[in-house]
């Protein structure tokens, strides 16, 4: 509404101009006065067949007519970008700070009630892994690379926090984690480098995800109870069914991706 009020101003003012009053114009375009005031006052647009003539009497070309009417859509535009931006400000600031309150809060906790640091460094490891993924990304901007440098210090983040677990509590194997750990980031990062590093379809690249994460799904638990001597009787068939779905949707996908290349 506020770009049809700045355009309305703009007839308002051609109008005063050319020394006519609303009736005026209104007589010369065989229109009603309230038609004129509506303009004026932004409730609505010139009708398309009355441009030309409008033009003529307010002594004003075609092109600045619709210039007008561009520069009130760029205007409009542009306060959208700054209210995006501010909002994407907010956004930030609001994590960050909310992060910093959480470590504050969980430090004096942790001195307080054991007198030392322990649990804390596993907060401050997953807090700073949420930072890296719900922060960084805002203040790497348009970076072309900003998935894979964010994946990288994910990927270290995750495996400090794991050792740091394991250096408080004690109460697992570090290097079998890791082995599991392993197995879910090598099908992490051979996606990631095929989405970011290829030029193949786009929904090829969807397909192969999905199918990267359906072998991640089916294979993960059973890999665990493998190597941490679990014995678990729970059945692994929700995964299977699941795995599979993902497995029909990336060939339905991979089928569409090949009738849009044709």
């Amino acid at each position: 509404m506020q770009d049809k009020k700045s355009f309305g101003k703009y007839i308002a003012e051609k109008r005063k101009e050319a020394k006519l009053t609303q009736e005026e114009l209104a007589s010369q375009l065989y229109v009603i006065p309230t038609t004129i005031s509506k303009w004026e006052r932004g409730v609505t647009y010139p009708d398309i067949t009355v441009i030309s003539k409008l033009c003529s009497i307010l002594n004003i070309s075609e092109h600045e007519f619709f210039m007008a009417c561009d520069d009130e859509a760029l205007n409009e535009e542009k306060r959208e970008i700054r209210k995006y931006r501010t909002i994407k400000k907010c956004l930030m600031y609001s994590l960050n700070i909310g992060y910093i309150i959480a470590l504050i809060v969980c430090l004096i906790c942790n001195l307080v009630i054991d007198h030392k640091l322990s649990w804390f460094l596993i907060v401050l490891v997953g807090i700073t892994i949420s930072f890296t993924i719900t922060t960084l990304p805002l203040y790497l901007k348009k970076d072309k690379y900003r998935l894979f440098k964010v994946s990288i210090i994910v990927t270290a983040l995750v495996y400090l926090l794991l050792y740091v677990i394991n250096l408080i509590y004690n109460e697992f194997s570090l290097l079998d984690s890791f082995k599991i750990l392993t197995f879910v980031f090598g099908l992490y990062w051979l996606d990631i480098l095929v989405v970011i590093f290829t030029k193949i379809n786009k929904y090829y690249k969807i397909s192969f995800s999905l199918i990267l994460l359906a072998i991640c799904t089916v294979f993960t638990n059973p890999l665990c109870n493998k190597i941490l001597d679990i014995s678990n009787n729970s059945s692994n068939f929700p995964n299977v069914i699941s795995g599979v779905l993902m497995i029909i949707s990336a060939f339905v996908i991979l089928v569409l991706g090949y009738k849009k290349n044709d």
